[in-house]
């Protein structure tokens, strides 16, 4: 659930680039072609994930992606969005704010958003342990309980 969490994505930003004129810069559409690139990517995923719901199966670990690439893209894009409003990303009043402070408060909260249901650290071994079949990682404390570490 934490992964498909609401706010600004590669539509948005788009919105708010054409409107800026910041759209013209080429170094942003390749920013913007990666965000759009892992969008697909996670909607596929959904996909596969409805597909084992619809089939009475327990979804697998394939949905830590989703929240991986959505809780980094969310941050990334709305500080892109707030560089390109300059002095204007400081105002937090959606009466005054360039696109009504969306990427503002979004940009507040996406750091909790990237600890919240499992660190990015966590999810990526999650994803190459369940997902990838590697090796667990080298855990020295695996086998001692919490009383008998010092």
């Amino acid at each position: 659930a934490v992964g498909g969490s609401p706010g600004p994505d590669w539509k948005e930003i788009m919105d708010y680039a054409r409107s800026s004129g910041t759209i013209a810069d080429q170094a942003f559409r390749a920013k913007l072609a990666d965000w759009y690139v892992a969008a697909q990517g996670y909607k596929l995923t959904k996909f596969r994930t409805q597909t084992a719901l619809s089939r009475g199966e327990t979804p697998g670990p394939e949905n830590a992606i989703g929240k991986i690439i959505n809780a980094n893209h969310l941050q990334d894009i709305c500080n892109s969005a707030i560089e390109m409003q300059d002095h204007y990303g400081l105002i937090m009043d959606k009466d005054e704010a360039p696109a009504d402070a969306v990427f503002q408060e979004s940009f507040m909260w996406a750091p909790g958003l990237r600890i919240a249901g499992g660190t990015d650290e966590i999810l990526k071994n999650i994803i190459a342990e369940r997902v990838l079949g590697l090796p667990q990682d080298v855990r020295v404390d695996k086998d001692k309980t919490f009383a008998e570490m010092n």
